[in-house]
């Protein structure tokens, strides 16, 4: 028999196969570093930075609206809905503290325990709203990275004459201007529609302007010398692009975009984004490790030939041997391998995107979300640790003295457990303890919410629906969790730091009784 429970079962089942299957998640974008948002004159708002700011206006706001009720005394007196909880979960809270610590110390270290407990708490559930990492600025990672080389491209250029450069790169530049030279694409976001048009006549091969001809003619007919001094080689392009009738203020330009590229250069470029198509966001790690040149900057091949039967563009993998017997078989005699440029490279990504179905006038932007995880930034939970430590020095000191909670560190005074060299060694650990404390609680809080995000991220992904809901559960426990044992252990701490003066009280009141 179909019972209710099998039923239910069947469909989340169901459920899940169909989201496995039908719906396409985004691939998660997964940044330990947190993602500016903005720059204020060298000051960096970050996502995470903005999520605080959030956080800490939300609790001012919920704190005043207990204040407001709170003002009421007949009122407050009978507390209900908000204010009910609010102090059932205070009143806990301090009695665990009060627990650990002691009526007296309790009542000292309860703010600053709960203030921490609170505000972790706050920050990690706020990490698990929906707009985090899902809402924010997009730029355009084409934009970004083509003006990338052709800066690496001005600036090699300018460095030319005090550098040496070898006869293999001479005849690359023969190559880039006597068979792929091409005119200017516009790189800037704004112009992308214009650029996509420009690349489409350019793989058709209806692009073929006079000038480019003409440029391509004077480079045939009379190539660089392989001897030319590295220090000549800029005045040699230039003297030909001006005898093909080139203007003047437009020469620097193009040799900046059809200048080719060292791996030296193109491996400078540190440049991560994500492809925004129907599909949803797909990283495009633009740096791979052991490959000479970034993904999108593989070798294009360009026709000499316009009247070439076959595609008028090809990607060659630059990681693949140059010999003719690894190209792809519909690759034209009369093509060529091109050499890296800032143009053959805006070639690429749009012959990337075709080759992977997607239209080629979509934008490639990077997502930059104005929210995240607060404790994501290594910032923030390493300043909330230096808080901790501070606060707990603050009460070693008021209840020890200065030189009695400072003195277990050098080996001196009556907290120095050992004194002397031996004494001094273990003051050392007790530097060691303490700076391992501030490590720990940093990279404990910070590990694990990270780990939470990323969990969140490659489930959603790998299977859509359910199965991410039930660890949004899970990381509702481990964000209360996290920020619980944060505060304990603070708590713990300043216990420890206070407890010799609490032992000691009661024997100096012996002595004094005795005499």
């Amino acid at each position: 028999m179909f019972s209710r429970r099998n039923g239910i079962i069947a469909a989340t089942l169901a459920f899940i196969v169909i989201g496995f299957l039908l719906i396409k998640a985004p691939t998660p974008v997964i940044s330990i570093a947190a993602e500016e948002i903005v720059d204020l004159g060298g000051y960096s708002i970050t996502n995470t930075i903005l999520s605080a700011w959030v956080v800490i206006v939300l609790m001012a706001i919920l704190t005043f609206i207990l204040y407001r009720r709170l003002r009421h005394v007949e009122e407050a007196l009978v507390p209900r809905g908000f204010q009910n909880v609010i102090e059932a979960l205070l009143e806990a809270f301090s009695d665990v503290v009060t627990l650990i610590a002691g009526e007296k110390n309790g009542r000292r270290f309860f703010p600053v325990v709960a203030t921490i407990f609170i505000f972790l708490l706050f920050g990690n559930w706020f990490g698990l709203f929906p707009w985090n990492n899902a809402i924010g600025k997009i730029e355009d990672v084409r934009a970004e990275y083509l003006e990338e080389l052709e800066e690496d491209a001005e600036d090699f250029l300018h460095d030319l004459p005090q550098g040496s450069i070898s006869t293999t790169y001479i005849a690359d530049v023969n190559d880039a201007f006597g068979a792929a030279f091409l005119g200017h694409i516009p790189v800037a976001a704004h112009d992308q529609k214009e650029a996509n048009k420009l690349i489409e006549e350019a793989l058709r091969g209806d692009s073929e302007e006079p000038i480019i001809a003409a440029v391509r003619a004077q480079f045939a007919a009379n190539p660089i010398a392989q001897d030319t001094p590295a220090g000549a080689l800029p005045g040699a392009i230039e003297e030909r692009l001006r005898r093909a009738g080139i203007a003047e203020a437009e020469i620097e330009e193009l040799i900046a975009l059809n200048l080719p590229l060292p791996s030296s250069e193109v491996g400078e470029t540190e440049l991560e984004g994500a492809v925004i198509n129907s599909g949803g966001v797909n990283i495009i790690p633009l740096r791979a490790e052991g490959f000479d040149y970034d993904p999108f900057v593989e070798r294009v091949i360009l026709p000499t030939n316009a009247d070439a039967a076959s595609a008028r563009a090809r990607l060659y993998d630059s990681s693949a041997s140059a010999g003719l017997e690894n190209r792809p078989a519909n690759i034209d005699a009369g093509e060529l391998e091109a050499p890296i440029t800032v143009n053959t490279a805006h070639l690429g990504i749009v012959l990337k995107r075709q080759q992977k179905g997607l239209d080629a006038g979509e934008g490639i932007g990077a997502i930059f979300p104005f929210f995240r995880a607060i404790a994501t930034d290594l910032n923030l939970t390493l300043a909330v640790a230096l808080w901790a430590v501070i606060f707990v020095q603050l009460w070693g000191v008021q209840s020890l003295g200065l030189r009695t909670n400072f003195g277990r560190f050098v080996g001196v005074g009556s907290a120095a457990v050992v004194k002397g060299p031996i004494g001094a060694f273990v003051g050392f650990l007790e530097i060691i303890s303490e700076l391992a404390r501030v490590v720990s609680f940093t990279f404990r809080l910070f590990g694990n919410i990270l780990a939470g995000e990323i969990v969140l991220f490659m489930s959603a992904f790998l299977v859509p629906f359910l199965v991410a809901t039930v660890f949004y559960g899970f990381e509702v426990f481990v964000g209360f969790i996290q920020a619980f044992v944060f505060a304990m252990l603070t708590l713990v701490f300043a216990v420890t730091a206070v407890s010799h003066g609490e032992h000691e009280e009661p024997h100096e009141e012996e002595l004094e009784g005795g005499a």
